[in-house]
């Protein structure tokens, strides 16, 4: 009998899923006989249709950012409440799921489908339940269960946080964060560089058009990518100057090929495209941060030599300058502490273990 592992992400894009994804394709590459479902858990909720979701988080996050930070901590902080109201709210579905498809492990990686999920596995056969959390610094205690049967952090960092809430330390491993394994492409060194800007502010429309336009005194070429957020496309498109080698994206689907051809990748601080960014080896300014999850992501990044933070156009100029013209072999040694870094083979270690567990348990 083929082996069946539920993945509970998060959303069709973005950066659960793209984890998801690396995870999915790390265990089929390694065993082809597993079955492995991909769930938009949101789809547990009543009423979810799936749509309109992703722009509601942008929204949520950007222009009502401090009532997100509001929520983030208030769910933190009763976590049992919270664990309590998400299981009322995704236990039929849940339910009907796991009876339909018997799964043989579920692999959750997002901190609102642990403890909830955990409550409704109480009347099933034991079923492995596994974390991988994606949160290097700051975590929703969400994320934390004893129950779990094992938990893939992303960092040493994030290994400290959970043994300091109590999980014992046979129950964690450092795995390092889940990415896709791009191809690499050969740099071509122009006399231009290539700046790109991704998402690169979450405090509002105006707030990003600024930081691009201070790269505007540098003899660059800037290509910015929107991605899901169609509000912030449209507005630099109506309010940026023309400018020769500006370019404005909404979401595409080679963003790792931008990124190898870019000399600087601007963006906010998102773990999975931090991660990327250092599997890749692209120099990282990190430009902007949700509020809660993301707030010292920054530290990941500054105190391991992978880049710098510059939240304001002011500041950013200055880095640019700094990185651009006074200090320009910077850029390589920024390369050089990328390469070396052992945070970004999670997936492979993730599906590795899972399917060691099974090994050993048939």
């Amino acid at each position: 009998m083929k082996t069946k592992i539920l993945i509970l992400s998060a959303g069709s894009t973005g950066g659960h899923h793209s984890a998801s994804t690396a995870i999915k394709n790390s265990l089929i590459y390694l065993d082809e006989e597993i079955i492995v479902t991909e769930y938009d858990s949101n789809k547990l909720f009543l009423g979810y249709k799936g749509s309109g979701g992703e722009q509601g988080y942008i929204t949520m996050t950007t222009r009502l950012r401090f009532l997100w930070k509001i929520f983030f901590e208030l769910t933190s902080f009763i976590k049992p409440i919270s664990n309590f109201f998400l299981n009322k709210a995704i236990k039929k579905k849940l339910n009907i799921l796991l009876k339909e498809e018997k799964f043989d492990a579920i692999i959750s990686l997002h901190p609102c489908f642990v403890g909830s999920v955990l409550k409704s596995l109480k009347k099933f056969d034991k079923i492995p339940f596994y974390v991988v959390c994606l949160d290097p610094i700051k975590q929703s205690s969400l994320w934390i269960d004893k129950r779990t049967d094992l938990n893939f952090l992303p960092t040493s960092m994030t290994e400290s946080v959970f043994l300091k809430k109590g999980i014992d330390k046979n129950k964690i491993i450092v795995s390092g964060f889940p990415i896709s394994c791009f191809p690499k492409i050969t740099r071509k060194e122009n006399k231009r560089k290539k700046l790109l800007f991704v998402n690169p502010s979450q405090k509002g429309l105006k707030a990003s058009k600024r930081l691009i336009e201070a790269a505007f005194s540098f003899d660059v070429d800037i290509d910015v990518i929107t991605g899901s957020d169609h509000n912030l496309y449209n507005y630099l498109n109506q309010h940026l100057p023309k400018r020769e080698g500006l370019k404005i994206y909404e979401y595409v689907y080679d963003l790792s090929k931008r990124m190898q051809e870019a000399d600087i990748l601007l963006t906010k601080a998102g773990p999975n495209i931090i991660f990327e960014a250092i599997s890749l080896n692209v120099p990282l300014i990190i430009t902007g941060h949700l509020l809660g999850q993301e707030e010292k992501n920054h530290l990941y990044v500054t105190s391991n030599g992978y880049g710098f933070v510059a939240e304001n156009n002011k500041t950013l100029h200055s880095l640019l300058n700094k990185l651009l013209i006074d200090e320009p072999t910077l850029l390589d040694k920024i390369r050089d502490n990328q390469r070396n870094c052992k945070d970004v083979d999670g997936a492979k270690t993730i599906a590795l273990k899972v399917i060691e567990l099974f090994k050993d348990n048939s």
